[in-house]
């Protein structure tokens, strides 16, 4: 069986992180055999570097990275470089989605260069979250020529292709959709698989601010330039 590496990017997650990493150790070792957990402390102000370190000092399968505050690009792009398996997810650290959520992914990633989960029903989203939702995958579509079903969620890589890909350290959530897209134009791979929505265990969701939401925007419309005239 595949090895699998879970990257966890964290910023002030100290509501959620410790049920998280309890979580994920009782469920990750039924799912894969061979597994490691990555928390990257994106510059916390709060307790979550100090319970990450807290597990990681009992447990030999977390490790934790600190490093300071660059945002949830630059900490994803950290956890993707030092993964070791051979595939690595994407992880919420607000218990969005439990490895219970992601093992339909899971048992297909040997199949596949690329896995994205479909979440299905959102309980808790309200008409601005579905207005963005939507929207994003209408711009995918317009721009990218992307018809998944669901962008914005469950990601595992095959680790040796993600490494190979540039990444940029501003996209922010952006990042992961841009992932999509480069591995779409290497011909690589892409499988789907249901993976349900939890809502957040605790904290604030921090991807639907005016600020990222702006940031993304942004991030898409430099891909599709450079896209278009060539520069990729």
């Amino acid at each position: 069986m595949a090895s699998l590496s879970i990257v966890i990017p964290a910023y002030n997650e100290e509501e959620s992180i410790g049920y998280v990493l309890t979580d994920t150790l009782l469920d990750l070792p039924r799912a894969v055999k061979d597994y490691e957990i990555l928390v990257i402390d994106d510059g916390s102000t709060d307790r979550t570097p100090q319970i990450a370190d807290s597990f990681a000092k009992k447990n030999k399968h977390i490790h934790v990275v600190h490093q300071s505050h660059g945002g949830f690009s630059k900490a994803m792009i950290t956890g993707l470089k030092v993964a070791k398996k051979d595939y690595v997810a994407y992880m919420h650290a607000g218990g969005h989605d439990l490895i219970r959520d992601m093992v339909n992914c899971i048992r297909i990633m040997k199949n596949f260069d690329l896995v994205l989960g479909i979440r299905g029903k959102r309980i808790d989203y309200g008409p601005y979250r579905v207005l963005l939702s939507y929207g994003a995958l209408v711009l995918y579509r317009i721009l990218f020529g992307i018809t998944y079903e669901d962008v914005h969620w469950v990601y595992i890589w095959r680790t040796s292709q993600v490494q190979k890909i540039k990444l940029d350290p501003k996209g922010g959530v952006f990042l992961l959709v841009e992932s999509l897209i480069k591995f779409k134009r290497k011909n690589l791979k892409v499988g789907e698989a249901p993976a349900p929505y939890r809502p957040r265990y605790g904290g604030d969701n921090k991807n639907t601010s005016l600020t990222v939401v702006w940031q993304t925007f942004v991030s898409m419309l430099k891909l599709w330039w450079k896209i278009v005239t060539g520069k990729i």
